[in-house]
């Protein structure tokens, strides 16, 4: 009986150590990472006989802008519309960067517990 669960822990360990490997292999896809956010703008100027005083569909823009914390200060650059698409890009990386981490640990974990290295 002993031998039959030690048979299927060792396939489950073999189950987290491919499924990891697949998850490292997913990490080295991925491209350049940013942290932050792009917002795009549209701003009413300071001229009172501008139209976009009148109509606020009129604005002036877009106009966007990179945000990101750096030592707990948010910091902020404009950019012209193909560089806030590169930017959204390195995001969106930073992004699934952040969940393969999450699935990295999980499967981690899983394989911990499968040695009796962490609790249930």
């Amino acid at each position: 009986m002993a031998d039959k669960a030690d048979g299927r822990r060792v396939q489950a360990l073999q189950r987290c150590a491919r499924e990891y490997e697949d998850l490292k292999r997913q990490l080295q896809s991925l491209g350049y990472i940013l942290q932050g956010s792009v917002t795009e703008r549209w701003n009413q100027c300071g001229r009172p006989w501008c139209h976009c005083h009148k109509d606020p569909q009129s604005r002036h823009g877009p106009y966007y802008q990179w945000s990101w914390k750096d030592r707990g200060k948010t910091k902020s650059v404009y950019l012209e519309a193909d560089q806030a698409r590169q930017c959204r890009e390195w995001i969106e990386n930073h992004r699934a960067l952040e969940r393969l981490l999450k699935r990295l640990r999980m499967v981690s974990l899983r394989a911990a517990r499968l040695c009796d290295i962490a609790g249930k």
